[in-house]
């Protein structure tokens, strides 16, 4: 038995006072390990944002100044829109157009969301009613974008949609 205990401490001795082995570091490093792995995991498993892909169809953009420092501008996108325009010449003419709306208020996303429908509705309503040359040139798109505006807001009442932006306007002629 005092052979044992001679082996045994021969090992002790080859330990510097205070200082740790390889097994307690693996001890301690293994386990804390294996933790950040499991939360990392379970964070992308049940986070659905991460995979959704898709990006949000809104911006928020601080337009804070002196005197209100919590303003904010919220560009909703539109889906594209793509309208026959009228035309009593025998051409068809379509248009596609890719609109925001502008909102004060980011509380306002989630309504304008349920009313998309809707508001492309109008756009669609009062577009087929136009012909090529009342949206051509920036007197047509201005006008066009003020009577979009007008309607959007009768519909989306108590929201206030503040303004109309064309990211993309096209008329496209083809012969029938």
């Amino acid at each position: 038995m005092a052979n044992l205990d001679d082996e045994f401490d021969k090992d002790d001795e080859a330990i510097p006072a205070g200082g740790l082995n390889k097994k307690k570091i693996l001890f301690i490093l293994v386990p804390v390990l294996i933790v950040i792995g499991l939360v990392v995991s379970f964070y992308y498993i049940f986070n659905k944002n991460l995979h959704s892909g898709a990006p949000l169809p809104y911006s928020i953009i601080s337009a804070g100044t002196e005197e209100d420092a919590n303003a904010v501008i919220v560009f909703y996108d539109l889906p594209e829109i793509t309208a026959q325009l009228k035309d009593n010449t025998g051409a068809a003419s379509h248009v596609k157009m890719k609109i925001s709306v502008e909102l004060s208020r980011v509380e306002d996303v989630a309504a304008v969301e349920a009313m998309v429908s809707r508001l492309t509705d109008i756009i669609i309503a009062h577009t087929i009613e136009l012909t090529p040359d009342e949206v051509s040139g920036s007197n047509g798109l201005y006008w066009l974008k003020e009577e979009l505006l007008y309607r959007m807001n009768l519909v989306a009442a108590p929201i206030k949609i503040t303004n109309i932006n064309f990211k993309n306007f096209e008329i496209q002629n083809t012969k029938a």
